[in-house]
């Protein structure tokens, strides 16, 4: 009879299993600290359709929620067999979580989901249980365009005006074999359109908690161009500022030490050593095989992305690039962190917003016509096409290096509010386009957009961007409202006899950043992961890519009232 019951209760639970795999949803208990893009990262979903699926649902739902999840196990016939097939991990030294997840192809997430004793933070001979990684389901968002050929067109043009290969292009037109033609027809399979995500909103914020018990390690490399070296008891109080370079590199480094020295102040135990890269790889190259870089937290700089790459390729350290350099979205390594967004991320912000708010509005582009920007010009043009029921889009180029003054007047349009995109870091076509505008302010409803707000803007008058509604995406906003900046401001020139540079300002948020997060989290690599944050001036969102390395994400959208008042729109 007990046999018989054992049976029985053995059926019911197979059963129940069974019945469970084939829900396509079930409910999942919010734990805290999770984020609805927490959640959806960990069920290979996006954040969209979690909350699609959860209408009443905030992004930052309250521990004990009960939401509703994709079923992991929906479609599987196989019934679990109860044997022990969880994978285990001793934790080694020097180990971290971030070089755990890598090895088992999981997410940092998933790992501390299935260890609650990580909650006190990882240490060593931990028997960590490694959950069965599973592959990331993308959604189909494939589209197809239809293009006429035209007098003009080339193969070439083509792949770079659709971002497509000439393979691609092939198999979907198999008449290209024999040569492209007028007027025919072709097929053009579409990339999904990478804006539907939100970067910054719904990321959580950094918890800076330290540990005043750590030594922190940190190298500082920089172009100093010094004979002696910089011990880390000396304070640098003056270089010789005979060139642009130095200059920066000793605003970059007074920040640095600023930084340093407010965290030795809290408690923070830190061990800096200063090297002179004199600008050189030769140099790099005898720094690299002379010193020990074995115990490293963090290397911050070269200033120079390629060097900062290079140092990257022959240390195990983490190696931060300190600036923004064109050079960086071709070069990467698993330990080197890029702490300045990619120009995809600032074109993402700014297209996901458009996209969000558009309601009709007559959109014009305006491009320096050089070759260089052309490829990021049509891709821009394509996910402008992607918008829900769009109008009209205008491209205006110059023509013999003027700017049309009557092609944007014939283009704006007084029944509707204008958007005007202007895709060009050049000076003359900047001033050209902000100018001719000017003059319309008037007459029609224009708000201006740019893919940043950068050296081409200088010598444009804030008012006439003002009266724009001007928007662009930044990495970048120094609220001087802030009590904070006020405070850094009066201790950088009571330290340094002059008001900081915005080289002075990075030296200090990257580098503060850096460490609070060594100090916080035990390393570099899950401090950077473990929210975002802003400091004086710039904002720092860490994330992983596919490729493995950590990019920083963070841009916010900022508005130019008409009283000049930098609005943040997100």
């Amino acid at each position: 009879m007990k046999k018989i019951k054992i049976l029985i209760v053995f059926l019911f639970l197979t059963s129940a299993i069974a019945i469970a795999q084939q829900k396509k949803y079930v409910s999942y208990t919010v734990k805290k600290g999770e984020t609805i893009k927490s959640i959806a990262r960990e069920h290979h979903l996006s954040t969209r359709d979690l909350l699609r699926l959860n209408p009443d649902v905030g992004r930052k739902p309250k521990p004990n929620t009960v939401i509703i999840v994709p079923n992991k196990n929906y479609g599987k016939k196989e019934i679990v067999k109860a044997v022990d097939t969880l994978k285990y991990h001793v934790v080694q030294p020097k180990e971290t979580l971030f070089g755990i997840s890598k090895k088992y192809g999981i997410t940092i997430e998933a790992l501390k989901n299935a260890n609650a004793l990580l909650e006190n933070g990882l240490k060593i001979g931990m028997k960590l249980v490694i959950p069965n990684a599973i592959p990331t389901q993308q959604k189909d968002s494939i589209a197809y365009v239809m293009h006429t050929v035209v007098k003009g067109d080339t193969l070439f043009n083509l792949t770079k005006r659709y971002d497509v290969h000439i393979a691609d292009l092939l198999q979907l037109n198999p008449e290209l074999k024999h040569g492209l033609k007028l007027g025919m027809v072709l097929k053009i399979k579409m990339k999904p359109v990478e804006i539907d995500e939100e970067i910054i909103e719904g990321a959580f914020a950094f918890q800076e908690k330290l540990d005043l018990e750590k030594e922190i390690k940190v190298v500082l490399m920089l172009p100093y161009k010094i004979d002696n070296f910089v011990e880390d008891s000396v304070r640098v109080k003056s270089f010789k500022k005979s060139k642009s370079l130095l200059n920066i590199v000793t605003d970059f480094h007074m920040g640095a030490q600023m930084a340093i020295d407010s965290l030795r102040k809290k408690g923070v135990q830190i061990n800096v050593q200063f090297f002179d890269t004199e600008n050189s790889k030769y140099k790099l190259q005898y720094i690299l095989n002379s010193a020990n870089f074995e115990d490293v937290d963090v290397v911050i700089g070269p200033l120079f992305f390629d060097k900062a790459h290079f140092v990257s390729t022959h240390l195990k350290a983490p190696v931060l690039a300190p600036i923004f350099s064109k050079k960086q979205p071709t070069l990467f390594a698993e330990n080197l962190i890029k702490s300045s967004p990619n120009p995809d991320v600032y074109i993402n912000k700014l297209l996901t917003y458009m996209k969000r708010t558009y309601n009709k509005e007559n959109i014009l582009i305006i491009n320096d016509g050089k070759e260089e920007s052309q490829h990021k010009l049509w891709k821009i043009v394509n996910k402008i096409k992607a918008f829900d029921s769009i109008q009209n889009i205008t491209v205006i180029k110059p023509e013999e290096g003027f700017i049309d003054n009557e092609k944007i007047v014939e283009s704006l349009k007084e029944d509707s509010d204008n958007w005007v995109l202007l895709v060009s870091d050049e000076v003359v076509t900047t001033s050209a386009a902000v100018n001719n505008l000017k003059t319309f302010i008037e007459g029609f409803n224009i708000t201006l957009f740019s893919l940043n707000k950068g050296k081409n803007f200088d010598k444009i008058d804030n008012t006439f961007l003002g009266k724009l509604h001007f928007i662009f995406p930044t990495t970048d906003n120094l609220d001087t409202n802030n009590p904070d900046t006020a405070v850094f401001y009066k201790k950088f020139k009571e330290n340094n006899y002059a008001l900081p540079t915005k080289y002075a300002i990075r030296g200090f948020d990257v580098t503060y950043d850096a460490i609070v997060r060594i100090a916080t989290l035990g390393n570099l690599y899950d401090g950077l992961l473990a929210g975002s944050s802003k400091r004086i001036s710039s904002l720092f969102n860490y994330a992983q890519q596919l490729n493995g390395y950590i990019e920083n994400v963070g841009v916010q959208l900022i508005q130019y009232s008409e009283d000049l008042t930098p609005v943040i729109l997100e």
